[in-house]
């Protein structure tokens, strides 16, 4: 038989019938298959598990298809410890089902951290090294020196701080920092309604220090600070009387509105 003849035989009708069927057979399948796999290109939306401990995440996760693993714990001030603090893929993100969470958790304790060498270099140098280390910027107290902006003395909760004492990470370090003060005498600044961080601010411009600073019974020490004001200082605020640089001003802080109101409305009376 001719090739001709073959190719219009009904045998080789057959076989390419049956050689298309099983190919498109097959391309289904495959298509399938893969859309199987693939959850038919559908994404899942993660869910928000920071503030959880792992138990509650380890259901809200399975009911969720998805896996995690646990990879990292660090310390978070204002956080519980043992609950979540960060996750990755982030809460919201579209992901596939069965997908790997890696998720962090708070620790117990925070890093304990060397204390760094801060003296005799220049002020804005030793903010840099505290921010490296992960350690907080405090007071900074202007004390009259030929050295202007050098670092003279490092404390930490009021006391000199050694090189290499451990400390917790976070913790506020207070600079005593030389300043070649003028004999010229500045206004006293209203500090009235200001925040303490911002009155530091402030105090710093003028170069200026705090001397009492005193919490009232809207407040506890252990309270954040930034949700108080100044209602009272001493000196007051006043455009007469004058002091030097590197003096003090006491302050009182309160969470009181009603004060503050008062004593605000009083500062804008003419």
């Amino acid at each position: 038989m001719g090739i001709k003849s073959f190719l219009k035989s009904k045998l080789f009708l057959k076989q390419l019938v049956l050689a298309i069927v099983i190919t498109l057979v097959l391309a289904y399948l495959t298509m399938f298959m893969l859309r199987i796999y693939t959850d038919h290109g559908e994404s899942y939306s993660v869910p928000d598990l920071n503030g959880m401990t792992v138990e509650q995440a380890e259901k809200v996760i399975v009911k969720s298809d998805f896996r995690f693993q646990v990879i990292d714990s660090m310390f978070v001030k204002d956080a519980v410890p043992g609950t979540i603090v960060g996750q990755v893929p982030v809460a919201g993100a579209k992901v596939k089902k069965n997908r790997t969470l890696f998720l962090t958790t708070c620790t117990m304790t925070p890093e304990q951290i060397a204390m760094p060498k801060l003296t005799d270099i220049a002020y804005q140098q030793a903010l840099n090294v505290i921010e490296s280390l992960g350690l907080e910027i405090g007071d900074i107290i202007y004390r009259p020196s030929e050295y202007t902006n050098l670092v003279l003395e490092q404390r930490v909760y009021g006391e000199i701080a050694e090189v290499g004492m451990q400390v917790p990470k976070g913790t506020r370090v207070d600079l005593i920092v030389g300043q070649v003060f003028s004999d010229e005498e500045i206004i006293i600044p209203d500090l009235l309604g200001e925040t303490y961080s911002s009155a530091r601010d402030t105090l710093r411009a003028y170069f200026l220090n705090f001397g009492a600073v005193i919490f009232d019974d809207s407040l506890s020490f252990d309270e954040d600070s930034a949700i108080a004001r100044i209602w009272k200082q001493r000196p007051e605020p006043s455009d007469a009387q004058k002091i030097y640089q590197g003096q003090s001003i006491d302050i009182w802080l309160t969470a009181d509105e009603e004060k503050l109101q008062n004593i605000l409305q009083d500062k804008n009376t003419p």
